[in-house]
């Protein structure tokens, strides 16, 4: 009777010894999540992506890494929202900012704001890379903008491709949280009966491994966001553009086409000149080149003598394009050939024959070309 009591005792012992290390489990996580909820001041600082709208950038699955202590967001970002009285997380970059607005609708009031202050809270206007318009149709009713400190989670720092697509089976196919309970429930019971026959020995052991094993994983790099890229190359070149370059966005709502003013270079037939030029993006740069094309129509070997107004630039082409080139270097080039035609790589052979043959008329047909178009 009292082996059996003392057998009932010992068992006891070890479920409540299982429910106190569960409960450890659950606790320790709570407390890691909210420890990393403080440091990146996101409520919620790890999120998955859940639509396509983002593609290429992001796509259904990512897990994706949050930080909202910036003081400010900024045109280029991707970051994460609630919208007001739904509880899912939008994922979609920002593709414009505005100061913060006082008043009603009917007498708004933009705050003045220095060059030597940062406004501690602005409005924000969100695309998905994939959509064709902005999302004003996606906030709440009478929402026309987000608000930094109000609706947005965090902007996204780094991501893990496809480790979330768990957890979008699980919310598309319920079943399946039933299926992964009772896997848990039976290892749980599993480990119990191997625990009480006899330990292995090696255990420990293959814990270590198991653990230097996921440590490498966790210091792999992180991934960054090849199309961060462009914003970030918009943004130099706005603040700091070379010589005789200008550069803006030809349509707000569309990063990837760029309109560059040009100046023609002094000492050049295109002097005092100023000339419209078009560059364009794909979606897959830096990994493919752009497209530099005149809009003003230019007398010169290597511009078609056309509507398109097509450069010729070697560096553009797909088997000499680098990944570490610079649109800023484009443009320099592009610039510098103004100055220093290539005639024997030009698009206009006619043009470059005169050139090389007949230089002075050359340069006086594109003076006249110059005073008519730009």
């Amino acid at each position: 009777m009292l082996s059996s009591l003392s057998s009932s005792i010992s068992n006891m012992r070890q479920s409540i010894a299982q429910v106190l290390n569960f409960a450890l489990v659950l606790s320790t996580a709570f407390m890691m999540w909210k420890g990393l909820s403080v440091f990146t001041a996101s409520s919620s600082p790890i999120v998955v992506v859940l639509s396509g709208s983002m593609e290429p950038a992001f796509q259904r699955g990512d897990l994706l890494f949050l930080w909202a202590r910036s003081p400010r967001v900024d045109i280029g970002e991707v970051v994460v929202y609630n919208v007001r009285g739904k509880d899912i997380p939008i994922v979609h970059r920002v593709v414009r900012t505005f100061p913060e607005v006082e008043g009603r609708q009917s007498a708004k009031k933009v705050k003045e704001i220095t060059v030597d202050t940062t406004p501690e809270t602005h409005m924000l206007l969100t695309k998905g890379d994939n959509n064709l318009s902005d999302d004003t149709e996606l906030y709440a009713r009478d929402q026309d903008h987000l608000d930094r400190k109000e609706d947005i989670v965090g902007s996204v720092r780094g991501y893990i491709p496809m480790v979330g697509y768990v957890t979008i089976m699980l919310s598309e196919h319920p079943w399946l949280k039933t299926v992964m309970l009772g896997i848990m429930g039976l290892m749980v019971i599993l480990q119990r009966d191997i625990s009480l026959a006899s330990p292995h020995p090696h255990q420990r052991h293959q814990h270590g491994q198991r653990q230097a094993h996921l440590q490498g994983k966790h210091t792999t790099p992180k991934h960054q966001d090849p199309s961060l890229t462009t914003f970030q190359e918009l943004a130099e070149l706005t603040e700091s553009p070379p010589e005789g370059i200008t550069v803006e966005l030809a349509d707000e709502s569309d990063v990837y086409n760029w309109r560059v003013h040009m100046d023609g270079p002094e000492g050049s037939p295109y002097h005092k000149g100023k000339f419209l030029v078009k560059l364009s993006l794909p979606t897959e740069y830096p990994f493919k080149p752009p497209t530099v094309s005149f809009a003003t129509k230019i007398y010169h070997p290597n511009v078609t003598n056309d509507e398109k107004g097509s450069m010729c630039l070697g560096m553009l082409r797909a088997d000499e394009w680098k990944p570490s080139s610079k649109i800023a270097a484009v443009l320099q080039f592009a610039r510098q050939l103004l100055s220093e035609p290539m005639p024997d790589d030009a698009i206009e052979g006619r043009i470059a024959e005169q050139y090389k043959n007949d230089r002075p008329r050359y340069e006086e047909i594109a003076r006249e070309w110059t005073r008519k178009h730009a």
